[in-house]
């Protein structure tokens, strides 16, 4: 696929005939990449369902990301996890020795499930699996106070003290903090690695930390070395977290700065949801400043400003896909542009 990858996310619609309009709608938008949510109830209901809109998809020329829409609890997104339900020694437990809504990264059950999740993906004819927000279990997400950190189950107990020769503390410490950040890591290996076996590209999309920004580099240099990793990436939506767009640059540039050092195509995911009334323009903002700064995957979260799921829809959400859209079709005219010039030129 020539030029950059524009694209947004795309759920809560499974009627082919609707997507179908919506595909057609990204399609005038700019858009030449398209990712769909695969969570739980998908693998468990709409298999053949999810394949045919993959179909559908590719008809129109889109290039298929499949992500993990809140798989486990351990992947962001609006989902509910069966799993957890169902296999409760493979749960999260907090601090307090209660079990998290969340099923643990260091879990071979959960594993095991994982790659066939990766199998099912595969087989509806996903392009990309994207590693959405991996996490262990974030209580402030659920209302709770972050000192019920996670995971203290048995798996985790167990790992911890073959690796650091000690029981792993009720309170966090720095080889708590480095533990989790490891465990994150070869679970993300694992995953990368068993997707690259089965012939699909693979992409990271992983969380700013706002309060540490100046450690980024550091701690996602890891991540951009993976060889089974294809395309490393963030999502920093500035608005919802209250930060600046300074801070939204600063992400960008380490997300660009890691991808080129380790042979990794860049990208950046754009808040297209919950836009308050007035920051409209910045989400074309936003999309022009990651290609400035020389990102060519930019797609955004979500299609038609998330109109359609009210906790996380924009406030005008029609104002928000018209900004996005102006920023993808102005990227389009720029490349065509350069292509005619190019060719003029070469003529």
């Amino acid at each position: 696929m020539s030029g950059a990858r524009l694209g947004v996310s795309y759920f809560g619609v499974r009627n082919p005939k609707h997507v179908a309009e919506d595909l057609r709608s990204m399609v005038e938008a700019g858009c030449n990449a398209v990712l769909h949510t695969f969570s739980e109830e998908d693998h468990c209901f709409y298999l053949e369902t999810m394949a045919e809109i993959v179909a559908l998809s590719k008809g129109w020329g889109l290039e298929v990301y499949i992500d993990p829409w809140g798989v486990g609890g351990v992947f962001g997104g609006e989902a509910f996890t069966r799993f957890a339900l169902e296999h409760d020694e493979a749960r999260q437990v907090l601090a307090n020795g209660k079990k998290a809504p969340a099923a643990c990264p260091n879990s071979e059950a959960f594993q095991a499930f994982m790659k066939k999740w990766i199998s099912a993906s595969v087989d509806i004819g996903a392009d990309v699996l994207l590693w959405d927000e991996p996490h262990f279990f974030l209580p402030e997400w659920y209302g709770l106070p972050k000192e019920l950190w996670a995971c203290r189950c048995p798996h985790c107990q167990e790992l911890f003290r073959q690796e650091y020769g000690y029981p792993l503390p009720r309170e966090p410490n720095p080889d708590v903090l480095d533990f989790q950040d490891h465990s994150l890591f070869r679970f993300i290996q694992m995953l990368t690695e068993a997707a690259k076996a089965r012939g699909v590209k693979t992409a990271l999309c992983l969380l700013p930390e706002w309060e540490s920004l100046e450690s980024l580099p550091l701690k996602w240099e890891k991540y951009a070395t993976l060889p089974s990793l294809d395309i490393f990436g963030s999502d920093p939506y500035w608005l919802w977290a209250g930060r600046t767009f300074a801070e939204y640059e600063r992400v960008v540039r380490v997300v660009k700065a890691l991808a080129d050092r380790f042979g990794k195509e860049p990208q950046i995911w754009v808040q297209a949801c919950k836009v308050r009334t007035g920051d409209e323009e910045q989400v074309r903002r936003s999309v022009e400043t990651a290609y400035a700064l020389g990102v060519r995957n930019i797609m955004a979260w979500s299609f038609l400003g998330t109109a359609y799921m009210s906790w996380v829809r924009s406030d005008q959400p029609e104002k928000v896909w018209a900004e996005l859209t102006r920023a993808f079709r102005a990227i389009r005219e720029e490349e065509e542009r350069c292509r005619t010039f190019g060719s003029a030129g070469a003529g």
